[in-house]
């Protein structure tokens, strides 16, 4: 899969998620790209109060509540499966 068909997914994802957690406009997020060293790493989506964030290298999505508590961890696998059905 591309990057851009992963990012998609990824996307997909997130706002699914986001709506699972009670957030009410999920098209209004913010969408940051995140670079450690000079590199790309991954994406911090953030919408009302959830965050989410995408490591690259990890291919993991970790989801994170109002207070900032974490919420649960999705493998990219999960994300592209979804994305799938």
């Amino acid at each position: 899969m591309q990057h851009a068909q992963l990012l998609e997914s990824v996307r997909q994802d997130v706002r699914a998620s986001f709506t699972a957690q009670g957030v009410e406009d999920v098209d209004d997020c913010c969408e940051t790209i995140l670079i450690r060293d000079g590199f790309y790493c991954g994406r911090r989506f953030a919408c009302d109060s959830h965050r989410a964030i995408w490591f690259v290298e990890e291919k993991v999505i970790k989801f994170y509540g109002p207070s900032g508590e974490f919420l649960a961890s999705n493998s990219i696998e999960e994300s592209r499966d979804s994305a799938a059905a």
